[in-house]
């Protein structure tokens, strides 16, 4: 089936997905060497998974290739064999499996972090996605199914992998924790409006923790895009028996919520851990005569962060661009760019978030440096510090394509003009990685003087980018802000323009301020009135200084009466605050050396931290007291901010790998006895589980707070936990296990532990572990994450 055909099917029937593969396959074939090489070793189960889900009713089978890819493979020392175990998979449910019922290619997560929460380039991930994903289209799948990825950076890459390398129909899906966000902290709407730029067929959310929370994703989902929808449940969390795990969720249970996926805007619905055919079956009888719930989805230009989204359109707030990132007449800004530092930048970004900045153009363009490389680590430093959108200004190609490459959002490229070496350069960069362009009015001639002539230029802009496929609700207008100085009647060219534009091509617009006043006294006065007037004729956003007090100020005026601002919320709002401020004790600004080294953990200032550590020693501090009171409370902080969820996991990364750094530059002029540890922590995951993450940003927490800790790495059999807990007379043993189908190993390495009489007290975690659970089996705690982890062992051990 070609992709217009699968369209047009998934657009019009309810099509069911089968069910667990890792279910079925447990205890029909060995764990060890993972699920994958069973497609080489013992084909005829597969095939006989794939036939039973197809006889219960499936319309998409998948093929035993989740973790195929040679990132993956390479734990069990397979990547050589990437090629022959996916095309096998492919060629082996195709010819099991009828003409109607079609194969989907499966694609899960490399089990790797990208950088910067981890040590995987994009490329890296790319070029192994790309592999896979070859190797399943040369086998013959129909389309690809991409599930249960938590990093939207991981998934980016592989969507690109898939649709560069083939014409395959793509199924893309994320999975989420209780608050709604991936572990890394994207929420579904963010999710939505990244991989919709990026060209998916189908959205979808698999896995979790069972199908209830799934109902709220869809419906946020649905809000988002205009993408058929499919949810993948698993059967809820497992709990022991005498009869082996028993899921809370039963076949009909999970139909009946099928029904109302369906009704929120479902095209299809299949079926996760702990799942099988009789749950095909029900999904089947309960939904496969439905037909899809049409949707309406909302105007507007959709950009995202890793994890929020802004929305700009006549029908939505008023949009305020941070120009503030841009070294021109700022020479500390500069400075600290050509060292390739990023410290400014960060607090250059925070301080314009403080002050009303809803996106933040980046621009560093500084003479003789690498503006490609500076661009890639600028745009990876600000998204792991600032949950808003960024704007990617540059007039170097190479430079856009290398920060569209370090985002994980959706951004928006300032600009593309009407010249065709413009729309040439760009224009399919924005195809390619998703991205929204920003279309200046500036033709081949330059900046036309009349209205009439910029709208010409926008449409030709317009007409190019739908011919590469970018749609116009990806892009947004600038009709030119020129100089009043020598020529008034330049105001009224562009607000005519802007008029126009929103009239009769009906997209959104945004204008660079200040260049109005330029050469004019009281020149904030003439651009937060100008700029008033602009809201007036409808402009949509602004580039603009958020720390210039009378232009917030006109912003959130008109934005009232405009009604952007609807009942007037935010204005009322930020003159409450305002009141408020009045009677507050101004807190001081981070001028120490103490000030800045906690203000630096805290942000994950890792380029800084050496310096400003050194010079805490050169002041007189001593080791000990760096530590104990700055970089111990530091940490402390980062782990409420990520309770309370004002930071998430990329921040957290950072902030630990900032303290790591202050610590190594510390830890020689500790005196003698000074370094106490805290205890021993054994940490691994167990027998036949290669998911990793979780458990190492536990090892970096607990190192972080004083704690010896010893990872054994992942899929660790029971028998050697017990021998190296043993040898290292460890406190704590830490088990990690991210599947249904290997969480069953930990009471094994439990009672291995209490057979071999060691006193460790033992902590479970992963995605599919709950407190219950840990109950179940004996152990001594659950920790959710590498926080809860610290605090965990510190409740059992105290401390030494």
């Amino acid at each position: 089936m070609n992709k217009k055909d699968f369209i047009e099917r998934i657009a019009n029937e309810v099509l069911i997905i089968d069910g667990a593969m890792g279910t079925m396959l447990q205890g029909r074939i060995p764990v060890q060497g993972g699920s994958e090489k069973a497609n080489l070793d013992h084909p005829d189960v597969v095939a006989s998974v794939h036939k039973a889900y197809a006889d219960a009713g499936a319309d998409i089978v998948t093929t035993n290739t989740f973790g195929g890819s040679r990132l993956k493979l390479a734990a069990f020392g397979l990547e050589k064999y990437v090629v022959e175990i996916n095309e096998s998979a492919a060629r082996l449910a195709r010819k099991i499996l009828p003409d109607n019922v079609l194969v989907a290619g499966d694609i899960g997560p490399t089990g790797h972090l990208i950088d910067p929460m981890g040590d995987l380039s994009f490329d890296e991930a790319y070029d192994a996605f790309a592999q896979q994903a070859i190797a399943l289209a040369n086998g013959g799948v129909d389309l690809f199914l991409l599930e249960t990825f938590a990093d939207l950076k991981e998934i980016k890459a592989a969507v690109m992998a898939a649709r560069d390398h083939t014409d395959l129909p793509i199924m893309a899906s994320m999975t989420y924790e209780e608050d709604y966000r991936t572990f890394t902290g994207t929420s579904p709407e963010a999710a939505a409006v990244v991989l919709t730029s990026l060209g998916v067929d189908v959205l979808g959310v698999n896995c979790s923790s069972g199908p209830e929370p799934m109902l709220e994703i869809l419906g946020r989902y649905a809000l988002s895009t205009h993408l058929p929808l499919f949810a993948e449940p698993n059967a809820g969390l497992p709990t022991t028996s005498d009869h082996g795990d028993v899921y809370e969720v039963t076949a009909s249970v999970m139909a009946d919520y099928a029904r109302r996926f369906v009704d929120i805007g479902a095209h299809a619905v299949g079926s996760c851990c702990g799942s099988n055919p009789e749950f095909t079956t029900a999904l089947r009888d309960a939904i496969h005569s439905r037909r899809p719930v049409p949707r309406q989805l909302e105007p507007g230009l959709r950009l995202a962060s890793r994890s929020n989204v802004l929305v700009l359109g006549s029908d939505y707030g008023f949009g305020v661009i941070g120009e503030r990132i841009n070294p021109t007449n700022r020479e500390e800004l500069a400075e600290s760019l050509r060292q390739g530092k990023v410290g400014h930048l960060q607090d250059e970004a925070r301080t314009q978030i403080e002050q009303g900045a809803m996106l933040l153009d980046v621009n560093i363009g500084v003479p003789g440096i690498d503006e490609p490389a500076m661009m890639a680590k600028a745009v990876t430093a600000l998204e792991s510090t600032v949950k808003v959108p960024l704007v990617i200004d540059s007039t170097n190609p190479e430079a856009i394509e290398a920060a569209l490459k370090a985002a994980a959002g959706k951004v928006l490229i300032n600009s593309v003009h009407g010249s065709e070496e413009s729309m040439q350069a760009i224009l399919p960069l924005a195809k390619k990685y998703g991205a929204a362009v920003l279309c200046l009015a500036v033709g081949e001639k330059g900046i036309p003087k009349t209205p009439e002539a910029r709208l010409k230029v926008v449409r030709t802009i317009m007409d190019r980018a739908a011919s590469l496929g970018i749609p116009s609700y990806d892009l947004i207008a600038d009709c030119l802000t020129l100089t009043v100085s020598a020529e008034q009647k330049r105001a009224n060219a562009t607000l005519h323009a802007l008029q126009i534009v929103k009239e009769q091509l009906n997209l959104p617009t945004v204008l660079g301020v200040s260049n109005i006043s330029f050469g004019l006294p009281e020149r904030s006065l003439i651009n937060a009135t100008f700029l008033s007037m602009a809201m007036g004729m409808g402009l949509d956003a602004a580039i603009m200084n958020p720390g210039d007090k009378h232009m917030m100020e006109a912003v959130r005026a008109a934005s009232v009466l405009t009604v952007r601002d609807r009942d007037s919320r935010a204005f009322v709002a930020s003159h409450s605050r305002k009141k408020k401020k009045k009677t507050d004790i101004p807190a001081p600004a981070p001028t120490t050396i103490e000030a800045r080294i906690i203000d630096a953990v805290i942000a994950g200032q890792r380029d800084d931290i050496t310096s400003l550590v050194d010079s805490a020693l050169e002041a007189g501090n001593t080791a000990q007291a760096i530590n104990d009171s700055l970089l111990i409370p530091a940490i402390n902080e980062v782990g409420s901010l990520y309770d309370k969820k004002e930071i998430f996991l990329p921040q957290m990364i950072l902030a630990a790998e900032t303290m790591q750094r202050a610590f190594a530059v510390l830890e020689p002029h500790f005196a003698s006895g000074d370094v106490v540890s805290a205890g021993k922590v054994l940490i691994c995951t167990v027998r036949g589980d290669v998911h990793d993450i979780g458990k190492n940003i536990v090892g970096l927490f607990l190192k972080n707070k004083g704690y010896d800790v010893i990872d054994l790495g992942k899929d660790v059999a029971a028998q050697e936990i017990v021998d190296k807990a043993v040898e290292h007379g460890v406190d704590i043993v830490g088990l990690s296990a991210l599947m249904t189908t290997t969480m069953v190993e930990m009471p094994k390495v439990i009672s291995a532990l209490r057979e071999a009489g060691h006193p460790a007290k033992v902590i479970i975690g992963g995605a599919v572990v709950t407190k219950r659970y840990a109950r179940e089996i004996g152990a001594d705690g659950y920790a959710a994450d590498g926080v809860a982890a610290v605090e965990m062992a510190a409740a059992l051990i105290g401390g030494k």
